[in-house]
């Protein structure tokens, strides 16, 4: 029993359904964003003895709008009689296939309940003095979500306009100006400042040549991605002012061209402010890398990661996609990341 083995937990339709998974299980993947996309899980069951079509989908509650849960156990796998877990969340059903011969049923499950109109409706609303917290929490509410709001800043708006764009659509471009993320994870709406996210230290060290590294890229690109600093300049047209501020953050390279913004901002510090934020916007994908790993219950999306061993791509980089698959093969984990920006 102390042997490092690697679980599956399933709750399906508010039932613990983890014996049955676990013995007919073929595959289960999780697949975790940082921002933009949702999350998604899909599971994968032998049922050459019609256990999943015949019994368990065959009621009237399951199927499409069916919560689904799953959390990946990592039994003592430091030989320290610790275990890592990695609690995918709760999802809803919204596809059910089945194949065969051999006979196989598949449950793939959405972070957006299907009964959200979320991403599909368009809408028009005028939003009139409002924070960005408040406008994100009457969003998920509307659509069955829960909102996490995690950043630092609230913008306030004096007047906003929703034309024919879909909630999702809305609060993405809202949160893209502001500088702040946006993931849509587990039936809720989160929104956070990634460059706290990079600030945090990292969960392990991947290292060239260790024997879970199966495999990994490289790349950086110098195209409308390696800016040495950015500048802001706004000019009232009812009084001619003009407000403008130039950041260049440390340690950068000189060499670079310089970034011109011009967008309205009532002050040097929000301008100093706007700098900093479109400087990373355009900066953060300079250096990308993958990796294929052993399967790894630590690693999911907006944690950091230290990279050893590689040369020039060496440093510390956060995740912003982590795909976990589970199959008779065995547990693995693919990566998305890049390099964390540092001092700004």
């Amino acid at each position: 029993m102390n042997a490092r083995r690697t679980e599956v937990r399933v709750i399906f339709d508010g039932a613990d359904i983890t014996p049955d998974a676990n013995k007919y299980l073929q595959s289960l993947s999780y697949t975790d964003n940082e921002e933009d996309k949702t999350d998604d899980l899909q599971i994968t069951m032998d049922d050459r003895e019609g256990v999943w079509l015949g019994s368990w989908l065959n009621t009237p509650s399951a199927g499409k709008g069916t919560e689904i849960s799953a959390v990946i156990i990592q039994r003592n796998w430091d030989s320290d009689g610790k275990d890592r877990v990695l609690d995918c969340g709760t999802f809803e059903v919204d596809t059910v296939d089945g194949s065969g011969p051999p006979a196989k049923v598949t449950i793939k499950g959405t972070s957006i309940p299907h009964t959200s109109t979320a991403r599909t409706q368009k809408k028009t609303q005028a939003w009139e003095q409002i924070n960005l917290s408040a406008i994100a929490n009457e969003i998920a509410g509307r659509n069955g979500l829960a909102c996490m709001f995690l950043s630092p800043s609230d913008p306030y708006y004096t007047r906003k306009e929703q034309l024919q764009e879909s909630d999702i659509t809305f609060l993405q471009r809202l949160c893209k100006a502001a500088g702040i993320s946006l993931k849509v994870t587990a039936k809720m709406i989160v929104l956070f400042d990634e460059a706290e996210f990079e600030g945090q230290a990292a969960v392990r060290t991947i290292k060239k040549g260790e024997a879970d590294v199966k495999s990994w890229s490289f790349s950086t690109s110098t195209h409308d991605a390696a800016y040495s600093k950015c500048h802001v300049s706004y000019t009232d047209p009812a009084t001619a002012t003009t407000i403008e501020y130039t950041y260049t953050p440390r340690d950068a390279d000189k060499s670079g061209q310089v970034l011109e913004i011009n967008e309205k901002v009532n002050s040097r510090e929000e301008a100093r402010q706007l700098a900093m934020k479109r400087l990373r916007q355009k900066n953060k994908g300079e250096f990308k890398a993958s990796f294929g790993l052993t399967g790894d219950a630590r690693l999911v999306a907006g944690v950091n990661v230290e990279v050893s061993g590689y040369g020039a791509f060496d440093g510390k980089y956060i995740i912003e996609t982590a795909a976990h698959s589970i199959s008779r093969s065995g547990y693995k984990t693919d990566l998305t990341l890049r390099r964390v920006l540092e001092g700004y």
